[in-house]
């Protein structure tokens, strides 16, 4: 009997976890990310936090990817700045965090995030543009200042940054 009331009872603890988290979620108003937001939790406005903004805020605003809860962020890129600050950009725009666990590094020699709706099982699959990949090389190689980088790209449209593919 013991031994029935304490595994029953632990399947009761393990089920009631999982329905928490399952209904877990936010109460904050969308609004698109600034640049003081992206200076305040970064540092300073580079390229490739402006870029991850922008890719979250694509898959929220476009898709209707949830925010916060429910979503996962996959991010293949070199281990390492700048390459690894599209990181922070995509957690400012999407909630996803490090701390939440719903936001992965893979070390990888390009530039590819997955943003995936874990309820529907819905995805996002992002890549740089040639057009993208060309402008970041040519002001790394004249040593344009990243904040200038940063403006230039918080400017530009998404599809001159990024393509995004949705997988259904």
């Amino acid at each position: 009997m013991y031994k029935i009331t304490v595994r029953v009872s632990a399947l009761i603890v393990l089920a009631s976890v999982f329905a928490a988290a399952h209904v877990m979620q936010h109460h904050v108003e969308y609004k698109p990310v600034t640049a003081e937001q992206l200076t305040r939790l970064h540092g300073h406005m580079g390229p490739y936090v402006v870029i991850g903004a922008k890719m979250g805020e694509f898959a929220v605003e476009k898709y209707g990817m949830p925010r916060y809860f429910g979503v996962t962020v996959e991010v293949e890129c070199p281990a390492s700045p700048p390459f690894t600050c599209i990181i922070d950009g995509l957690q400012m725009a999407t909630g996803a965090t490090m701390g939440k666990r719903n936001i992965h590094l893979k070390d990888g020699e390009g530039m590819r995030v997955i943003i995936r709706d874990d309820e529907s099982g819905k995805w996002l699959d992002f890549t740089l543009t040639d057009e993208a990949r060309t402008m970041l090389a040519e002001w790394e190689k004249t040593r344009m200042d990243v904040e200038e980088r940063g403006a230039r790209c918080f400017e530009m449209e998404p599809d001159h940054l990024f393509k995004a593919v949705i997988h259904e």
